[in-house]
């Protein structure tokens, strides 16, 4: 008896994933295309076409072409009321493409699902406008994979669309301890492709009160658990970190610095802007040098050693010296 082509997948598995892709696809598809792409024999997609002609209420149109079958799935017509158009539909499918890899891989297909069930809504006139063709990727070296981290990811969105504290189970490092904390989540970050939650530590029972001057991020792959509880975080200040115009993620208190750069990376320096009041002046030897209010002191060392000989920190000198005495303990593993 011959194998199965997919042992794991049931009828009706199939008949959706059949139905989802004549829906969400004006267009025409091969019986042998949608044998290959449902991995079920043609005999078994000539059934289940079938039944979603019978049972649904859209038209199935079938069309022979040297030998070949072909289906198109015509649906009722309706009048839909849209508020998005072909342009802003392509720029939603750029952002899907983009973030591919960073969301855990069944939210990832969610937004692909609602991006096709969107495009549906789209008026006939428009669909020529619209193309769901990959124009963007995201590559990164030494990924993290979020796939586990489904759970506690939806656990943060409920907490901060609903203003509720929860309690947090974090463990810093891999074989460190896990530390528990009462947490009022604000906004979940993107920053250098890791994701960051950043929030309140608050008081662990009553009302909810900061016990920390200052908002606390964590790294959402080293969270172990989210717990949500019924206390209203609403009260809270949101800090907007879209205000904070400083170099730095992890925020110290503010300080100046002054660095300089070599011709090499000149263009780079100057083609960003990474704060808000910095001065960017050109220097005789081809270099620039670049001043700015930085938050984070390890941040500003692990940026000025990135570029190697090509940059010199000038000030502050007590992290010059700092960055100094690095180099030399590094110098002795070689």
């Amino acid at each position: 008896m011959p194998e199965k082509y997919d042992q794991d997948a049931r009828p009706d598995e199939k008949l959706l994933k059949l139905f989802m892709l004549l829906l969400f696809n004006d267009k025409e598809f091969s019986l042998t295309y949608l044998a290959e792409t449902i991995n079920c024999s043609k005999q078994t997609v000539a059934r289940l076409l079938r039944r979603i002609d019978e049972n649904y209420p859209c038209h199935l149109l079938e069309r022979k072409s040297n030998r070949q079958k072909f289906y198109h799935l015509q649906r009722p017509s309706m009048s839909f009321k849209t508020a998005i158009d072909p342009a802003g539909l392509r720029q939603l499918a750029l952002c899907r493409d983009l973030v591919k890899g960073l969301l855990p891989k069944e939210d990832w297909e969610l937004v692909n699902m609602s991006l096709q069930q969107a495009k549906t809504n789209l008026p006939r006139a428009d669909y020529s406008c619209y193309q769901d063709a990959n124009v963007g990727t995201r590559l990164t070296r030494g990924h993290i994979n979020y796939q586990t981290k489904q759970k506690q990811l939806a656990e943060l969105e409920k907490c901060i669309l609903n203003r509720k504290s929860c309690m947090l189970s974090y463990q810093k490092d891999l074989n460190g301890e896990i530390k528990n904390y009462a947490y009022a989540p604000q906004m979940l970050i993107t920053f250098h492709d890791s994701l960051y939650v950043s929030g309140w530590i608050v008081s662990e029972t009553g009302p909810v009160r900061i016990l920390k001057e200052r908002p606390a991020k964590f790294s959402v792959h080293r969270i172990t658990e989210v717990t949500a509880q019924n206390r209203s975080s609403e009260e809270l200040p949101v800090k907007d970190l879209e205000e904070n115009a400083d170099f730095g993620f992890l925020r110290d208190e503010p300080f100046k610095t002054k660095i300089w750069f070599s011709k090499e990376v000149m263009t780079y320096i100057s083609d960003r802007i990474w704060s808000e009041d910095q001065k960017i002046t050109p220097q005789d030897d081809g270099g620039v040098i670049l001043e700015m209010t930085a938050l984070s002191r390890s941040e500003l060392i692990s940026f000025v050693l990135s570029f190697d000989f090509k940059a010199r920190l000038l000030e502050p000198s007590d992290l010059a010296a700092e960055i100094k005495e690095r180099l030399l303990k590094t110098l002795e593993k070689y």
